[in-house]
């Protein structure tokens, strides 16, 4: 084929994925809508919808008209018989897999805790829950199998590399394996990055360009999004927030390095931290809870912290200090928009988030011409595991699974 032919084809592809992309993520809802956003003739809008409508990808409905007369106004829409999407989430603590659709509505959903089981038993008891998954489809079509894993990891290679904490395990050739034994295509990234480009299509993203997705868990990680792409370079390598050392003299960290960030602030740190300060046993949501409705008794009632909140407000706001630190450095290396916290960090009350972004914004280097935005995730806990799908529906959106 020609240099002409190819660079066609290309173009082809990546239209179809664009109109798909602003129909799944409701940006719009008609063929003028679709004309306008990307700037298509008309001709050629119609012609991309009428094969979704033929294919089973779209369908039209119309919409309810409040007032006035005449027609009502039909709506594109995704079909009930649009193919679906397979995830598997996999972290520290548990693996969860995925059956939903192009809009994110979750229809199956299979967790299973991960142990000190060994590689092959862990590959052998993330192809069960596949297989419930895929026992479920009937004539159901899918995309493939979207994989969001915890880091670091060669996205080049497919492959899980040496995260610290995780059991020893290491070199997990993920990707391969599923490939081989399902024959679709599966599509890999790091979990914070797939959770960042969900916030992207769906989430708290939708409305910037530039973005720093933060995932606090057992652990930090991040993803960045840059010029409304999820960024990535040639290495395969991901971003790794959480191992920005804030104390080049600080606690080993299992990485082996010195003062990383999530050696201070990852969430079972800070719960172990405020169990120590209480005497109790609670979960970190359970305390971020309890924070909040301290913070909130103190502010509508005028009533001073407890001793309890008063230590309690001491590691939250600790925690924001540490976090700031190291993410003004980020702010002043790749000037965002926007920071998102997710994962369990959502659960951190706004009080000490508003703290964050009041510190980054006193100190990065632009401070006085430009403010950034800190804010909590648009899937609440679960950006992690809605957005294991991440690498694969992206490149559904680029065209390169339709045909």
């Amino acid at each position: 084929m020609s240099k002409s032919g190819v660079n066609n084809t290309l173009l082809k592809q990546r239209n179809r994925g664009l109109i798909l992309k602003l129909i799944a993520t409701g940006q719009c809802s008609s063929r003028i809508e679709l004309s306008q956003k990307t700037g298509l003739a008309k001709m050629t809008v119609t012609y991309i919808v009428n094969e979704f409508l033929e294919s089973g990808i779209f369908e039209e409905r119309q919409k309810v008209q409040v007032e006035g007369k005449g027609r009502n106004p039909v709506q594109l829409c995704i079909s009930e018989k649009a193919p679906k999407l397979i995830g598997v989430h996999l972290y520290r603590e548990k693996c969860s897999v995925v059956l939903c659709d192009m809009q994110l509505k979750l229809l199956k959903k299979i967790s299973f805790p991960v142990n000190k089981e060994t590689a092959s038993q862990l590959m052998e008891n993330i192809c069960k829950a596949l297989d419930q998954i895929v026992e479920t489809l009937d004539a159901e079509k899918v995309y493939g199998i979207g994989i969001g894993a915890i880091g670091p990891v060669d996205k080049n290679q497919g492959k899980i590399l040496a995260p610290p904490n995780f059991y020893g395990l290491h070199d997990l050739e993920i990707t391969r394996e599923i490939e081989e034994r399902y024959h679709m295509p599966v599509f890999f990234d790091g979990e914070s990055n797939c959770a960042a480009i969900m916030e992207k299509y769906y989430g708290a993203g939708t409305d910037c360009e530039d973005f720093i997705y933060v995932d606090l868990a057992n652990g930090v990680g991040s993803g960045l999004v840059v010029n409304g792409e999820l960024y990535s370079n040639t290495s395969g390598m991901i971003c790794e927030l959480g191992h920005t050392s804030i104390d080049w003299k600080g606690e080993l960290c299992g990485c082996g390095n010195r003062g990383c960030l999530e050696r201070y602030i990852s969430s079972n740190i800070l719960e172990k931290q405020l169990q120590e300060a209480t005497g109790d046993r609670k979960s970190f949501r359970e305390f971020c809870q309890e924070m909040d409705e301290a913070i909130w008794a103190s502010e509508e009632k005028a009533e001073a912290f407890t001793e309890r909140a008063q230590n309690m407000n001491r590691i939250f706001t600790e925690m924001a200090e540490k976090l700031s630190c190291a993410l003004t450095g980020f702010v002043n290396s790749l000037n965002p928009q926007k920071i998102i916290i997710g994962h369990e960090g959502y659960w951190i009350p706004d009080k000490y988030l508003h703290q964050v972004e009041q510190m980054v914004n006193e100190r990065h280097i632009e401070r006085k011409y430009r403010q950034i935005q800190v804010v909590k995730s648009g899937f609440k806990d679960e950006a992690t595991v809605y957005g294991c799908t991440g690498a694969l529906l992206t490149a559904v959106f680029d065209g390169r699974l339709l045909g």
